[in-house]
């Protein structure tokens, strides 16, 4: 997985909050409600069997983490 399709999610939907459009809202928000689920299994199962130092030094299992939680972070005050 790539940190791209997450950030792309969290864009859109700060975009569309901007833009006021309730139909642009409306799929921004499914689509970063999907980018969500999907990033958080794929964590998800990186993690599985793995030791937490070997997580730590892996940059695109943090890189996705990070962009994860600002994915989480922006989709809060929505709902």
């Amino acid at each position: 997985m790539k940190t791209r399709g997450i950030e792309n999610a969290t864009r859109r939907l700060l975009g569309a909050r901007k833009l006021g459009s309730a139909s642009l809202l409306a799929q921004a928000e499914q689509e970063a409600g999907h980018a969500l689920v999907q990033a958080r299994a794929w964590l998800d199962r990186a993690a599985e069997g793995r030791a937490g130092e070997d997580l730590a030094a892996d940059a695109n299992y943090a890189a996705i983490a990070a962009a994860t939680e600002e994915l989480a972070r922006v989709i809060a005050p929505a709902g």
